[in-house]
């Protein structure tokens, strides 16, 4: 498997100065933190790359925008797209693709043409973040040492570390003065990773924007007076506000079923991810799924940070034969379901929790 590994840091150092490379990743802090990551590692061989962000599954106009830029070279970041076998089809033949990822594998991609890593090729419970492989790949290439905060605050994001300790232990060494022997996730590494989320909610900056910046700071010490932070610090206090307001609401109206707890979001920011991640700590041993309705859809979000259930199955299996998607990993999972099914949807998480 570690030739995985060595195929997709080889489609890197392969990318030459004529090529039109687009960097496709996913809307949150590891997908940006990891395009980050690579786009300066391949700005420095004098490429530039297109960057955009996608939700997972992916828009159904992404193919017409990459075709637009008539490039020779796609990265998939963070995207789940071996659950989207179709799209890289269609893409094979534009141009050579290098897909990295870490959900649950689904296939394997790899094929003339298309250079596919995830971690869980390994071993399907190996949970390490693409922003923790984008970093381990990319100081195959150059010296990240300066830009390592950028891996943590990728890391820190998509939250689950057991498998990235050695990156962790590098992070502790470099900063030991925010980090102390604290969770990462409390340090100011852990501000940044919010910052991120509460811009995403606000819709202050777009995913483009925050890696621009974070590229733009390059070392940690420059973050806070780099332009365009102090809209992801107003965001986050914005959001923290908000939060603490919803966190009294969540008391009162919170429904509890077994092991299964539903919470009904109601606020004009999309926070049912940050949400959910923050509240579960408190509930370890319980299923925790925000849900907030928009559209004609209810988009939810799903937490078991204790490990005691696989959110991801779960979820998945509530959605079969509805009009609805769901899927991620065993601890943190979403879904999107037409508003009119919800309520089966929600029926079919309680009776499996009930199980």
């Amino acid at each position: 498997m570690a030739r995985y590994f060595s195929n997709a840091v080889k489609f890197l150092k392969d990318v030459k100065k004529t090529d039109s490379v687009v960097i496709i990743f996913n809307n949150d802090a590891d997908g940006i933190s990891s395009c980050a990551l690579i786009d300066m590692v391949l700005k420095e061989k004098g490429v530039k790359p297109y960057i955009i962000s996608q939700p997972m599954p992916t828009e159904k106009n992404l193919i017409r925008k990459i075709q637009t830029t008539i490039p020779t070279k796609l990265i998939f970041l963070d995207l789940a797209m071996d659950q989207q076998e179709t799209v890289i089809k269609k893409l094979t033949g534009i141009s050579d693709i290098l897909i990295v990822d870490h959900h649950s594998v689904h296939s394997d991609l790899n094929t003339p043409g298309v250079v596919h890593y995830n971690p869980r090729f390994e071993g399907k419970d190996i949970y390490q973040s693409t922003t923790y492989i984008a970093y381990k790949m990319t100081s195959e290439i150059k010296d990240m040492t300066k830009h390592l905060w950028i891996a943590a605050v990728g890391m820190i994001g998509d939250y689950n570390l057991d498998y990235s300790q050695d990156v962790v232990e590098e992070v502790r060494k470099a900063y030991p003065d925010i980090t102390g022997k604290k969770p990462l996730y409390e340090s100011f590494l852990g501000r940044i990773a919010d910052m991120i989320a509460s811009t995403r909610a606000t819709n202050a900056l777009s995913c483009e924007e925050m890696v621009s910046i974070m590229e733009k700071a390059e070392i940690l010490e420059n973050f806070k007076e780099t332009p365009g932070s102090e809209k992801m610090q107003e965001s986050y206090r914005t959001i923290e506000n908000e939060i603490m307001s919803i966190e009294q609401d969540f008391g009162r109206n919170a429904e509890t079923h077994g092991n299964l707890i539903l919470y009904n979001l109601k606020t004009r920011f999309n926070l049912c991810s940050p949400l959910s991640t923050r509240l579960s700590e408190k509930f370890m041993d319980k299923m925790l799924v925000i849900y907030q309705i928009s559209g004609g859809k209810v988009h939810a979000s799903a937490r078991n940070q204790g490990k005691k259930f696989d959110v991801a199955s779960t979820m998945k299996k509530a959605a079969r034969g509805l009009k609805a998607s769901a899927g991620g990993h065993p601890a943190a999972a979403g879904a999107t379901v037409a508003e009119k099914e919800w309520n089966e949807f929600k029926e079919r998480l309680i009776a499996a929790m009930k199980k």
